[in-house]
């Protein structure tokens, strides 16, 4: 019970990092709006320290994990977490007028993103499991 509620765990966080990291793409017109010329900049940054951050904290939870098939449910688990994440996000804060709403070219970066995501999990899982000791 102890390896499923950590892998549904560790989904959470692998479901609102996507969330997060879609959100500040989507609500990037939005912040060229508060800082002008040093938005993409600040975006890229903002991004990559998510990333980091998460990556630091889903290392520290597989290294919890036993080794198991069952790990594989990690690549796919994320996705429900995702669309509930993204659904509250757009009821909690929606956007205030439509041109606050992104353009067609982000929703590429968001698809781009959406696809390179496990890659991106498979990254982080082969590096938390080198990490741990070897029986």
């Amino acid at each position: 019970m102890k390896q499923f509620l950590l892998i549904h765990r560790i989904s959470v966080l692998l479901g609102l990092t996507l969330c997060l990291a879609i959100q500040l793409f989507a609500n990037s017109g939005r912040l060229v709006l508060l800082v002008r010329d040093a938005a993409w900049p600040i975006l890229c940054f903002l991004l990559f320290i998510l990333l980091l951050v998460a990556a630091k904290l889903i290392i520290r939870f597989i290294q919890r994990l036993r080794p198991s098939t069952w790990n594989v449910f990690l690549y796919v688990l994320y996705f429900p977490y995702l669309f509930l994440f993204t659904y509250g996000w757009t009821r909690i804060i929606p956007a205030p007028n439509e041109a606050a709403w992104p353009s067609p070219a982000v929703g590429l970066f968001i698809i781009a993103l959406t696809f390179t995501f496990p890659l991106y999990v498979f990254i982080v899982h082969m590096v938390a499991r080198s990490k741990q000791p070897s029986m």
